[in-house]
C-alpha cells in the first residue's frame, strides 16, 4: 500500500469515526414520567423527584404532585407556576406524577416579526417542522401584547378526575409581557401516551409569572427546534397510579383540559 493510500484511508477512518461520533453526542430523546391518561384519571401522585427528573433533562414541562401548579423548565432551572400565577424555583426534593423532558438541542432557527395568535403559530410551526412523525422540542423567545395562561391548585384526596379539577383552574390574562416558550409537538400515534398534537408553558422574563398557554398575541418570536425519533417511558409504581383504569380517557376531555 504506498504512502498516498494510507493516509487516505487514515482520513476517510478518521472523518467516519468523527462523524459518528457527532451523531451520537446529538440528542434525540424525550424522556417521559407516566402517561397522559394517568394524569387524566387523577394519577396525581409520582416518586420521581425533580433531582432525578433532571437527569434525564434540563428542558420540558409538567406539572407535580397533588396537581400543584405548572412545571416549565429551560436553561438548566426548573420553575413551578401555582395557582395564584407565581413562578416558584423548584427544590430537588419535589415531585412530579407527570413530566416530559429532554436536553435540548436545536437543529433549527427561525426567527419572525409578525403577530401571531396562538392558531397562527401552530400553522407556522407546522410550515417549519412538516414531519409530524417525529417528537418535536420547541423553545420561542416572545414579546407577547396579550397571553392567556392557567394553573390549578393544588388537590386533596380522593383525587378528582383531571377534567374536574381543570374546571376551578385559575386563569392569568397578561399584557405587554415578554418571556419564554416551551412546548413539544406529538404525532396522532401517541394517544393515550401523551397529548397530541402542541402543548406549550410560558415563563416570563423576569422569573415571576407564567402557565399553562391558552392563547396569545405575540411578535417579535425566535425559534428554536428540536427535532427526536427516540422516546423512553417510565410509569410510576405506587398505589394511586397502580389502581387507575387507563382505558377510559375521552378525546373530548382531553381537549376540555388543554384548552
Amino acid at each position: 500500500m504506498t504512502y498516498r493510500l494510507k493516509t487516505i484511508l487514515f482520513l476517510f477512518i478518521a472523518f467516519s469515526f468523527f462523524t459518528s461520533t457527532a451523531q451520537k453526542d446529538k440528542n434525540t430523546t424525550i424522556y417521559q414520567y407516566a402517561t397522559i391518561n394517568a394524569l387524566m384519571e387523577g394519577g396525581f401522585d409520582g416518586d420521581m423527584t425533580l433531582a432525578a427528573l433532571q437527569k434525564k433533562g434540563t428542558f420540558g414541562i409538567g406539572t407535580f404532585n397533588e396537581l400543584d401548579g405548572e412545571m416549565i423548565g429551560f436553561d438548566n432551572h426548573f420553575y413551578q407556576i401555582k395557582s395564584d400565577g407565581k413562578a416558584y424555583a423548584v427544590v430537588p426534593s419535589q415531585k412530579t406524577p407527570f413530566a416530559v423532558v429532554t436536553n435540548f438541542s436545536k437543529d433549527q432557527t427561525f426567527s419572525s416579526t409578525q403577530t401571531l395568535d396562538l392558531k397562527k403559530l401552530y400553522a407556522l410551526l407546522d410550515s417549519l417542522s412538516p414531519n409530524k412523525n417525529l417528537y418535536v422540542g420547541y423553545k420561542i423567545k416572545v414579546k407577547c401584547q396579550t397571553i392567556k395562561t392557567r394553573s390549578v391548585s393544588k388537590q386533596t384526596k380522593p383525587y378528582p378526575l383531571m377534567v374536574d379539577a381543570v374546571k376551578k383552574q385559575s386563569v392569568f390574562e397578561m399584557q405587554t409581557i415578554s418571556g419564554t416558550l416551551v412546548g413539544f409537538r406529538f404525532p396522532e400515534y401517541m394517544k393515550g401516551l401523551n397529548v397530541p398534537g402542541y402543548h406549550f408553558h410560558f415563563l416570563s422574563d423576569d422569573k415571576k409569572s407564567g402557565g399553562h398557554v391558552l392563547d396569545l398575541s405575540a411578535s417579535n418570536l425566535e425559534i428554536e427546534i428540536d427535532f427526536m425519533d427516540d422516546f423512553e417511558l417510565h410509569i410510576p409504581n405506587n398505589e394511586n397510579f397502580n389502581r387507575l383504569n387507563l382505558t377510559k380517557t375521552k378525546a373530548e376531555d382531553l381537549e376540555k383540559v388543554e384548552k
